[in-house]
């Protein structure tokens, strides 16, 4: 799997950084009124390159992945930085603060990268939501970054963009082999072509992700009675996302349900 050469990964999704950082920040002060240091939680963390980032700045975190490459990249790199390590194993369908070492719930919780997709089943998301409900403050915060499946043809079924870090050059290509709309499940091909001055070779994957409509994901908040739609964005405050059947990428900004009882 690519999750297996968390470097790789790491440097192909390093484009991104500035905006997303800029973006949580944002988010601490505007949803969850703090001006200080927030605590944050991010499940499916991979190699931490937003955690890492934002520990820096003297904000606590925590953050939670099934790949144990990419856990003990993501702890080595916290070291290197003289911060603790944070990163810790274990499925993002089931955890508690019990598992994540932690006596205090957090602030904001966040997803940018489509990792939710991975759960194929709905009683998987739905475990997943109840989790990260139950660790966060009453009114926290939970971004949410999804690509939906618009209606009727999908306007996007493949993505290409490159690298460069240093002597390594990465070309990259994710794109669709099929799709299910019955059982809302579409397989995808993730191609990386890995050039440096001594090598070059290349790393296939392949893995099936969940689909949702902008309507299947409104359903699923309804029937998971944790989380509300405050807002809709992608990474940009001053520009904001109109939801409609066309819609594909979108980070949710979804906030604790405070009428639900357990």
């Amino acid at each position: 799997m690519i999750y297996d050469y968390p470097k790789l990964y790491d440097v192909l999704f390093s484009d991104s950084w500035k905006r997303e950082i800029e973006f949580l920040k944002t988010s601490l002060q505007r949803y969850c009124h703090i001006s200080g240091h927030g605590r944050f939680f991010e499940p499916a963390c991979g190699t931490g390159r937003l955690l890492w980032r934002i520990a820096k700045e003297g904000h606590q975190i925590v953050g939670l992945d099934l790949n144990p490459n990419a856990v003990a990249f993501c702890n080595k790199r916290l070291r290197r930085h003289g911060l603790a390590e944070s990163a810790i194993l274990g499925d993002m369908t089931r955890f508690s603060m019990t598992n994540l070492k932690q006596k205090k719930p957090f602030d904001l919780a966040f997803n940018f990268v489509s990792s939710f997709l991975h759960l194929t089943s709905e009683s998987a998301a739905l475990s997943h939501l109840h989790a990260v409900a139950n660790i966060l403050k009453p009114n926290g915060i939970y971004l949410l970054g999804l690509h939906l499946l618009p209606r009727g043809n999908a306007v996007c079924s493949q993505e290409k963009w490159s690298v460069r870090h240093g002597s390594l050059a990465l070309q990259s290509k994710l794109f669709r082999l099929s799709l299910d709309r019955k059982q809302r499940i579409e397989t995808v091909e993730f191609r990386i072509k890995a050039t440096t001055p001594k090598q070059c070779y290349e790393i296939v994957d392949t893995f099936p992700l969940r689909t949702y409509s902008l309507q299947q994901f409104r359903c699923l908040l309804e029937k998971a009675n944790r989380f509300k739609i405050l807002e809709t964005f992608s990474f940009d405050f001053q520009d904001p996302i109109q939801l409609n059947s066309k819609t594909e990428d979108v980070v949710f900004v979804l906030k604790t349900n405070e009428q639900y009882r357990p």
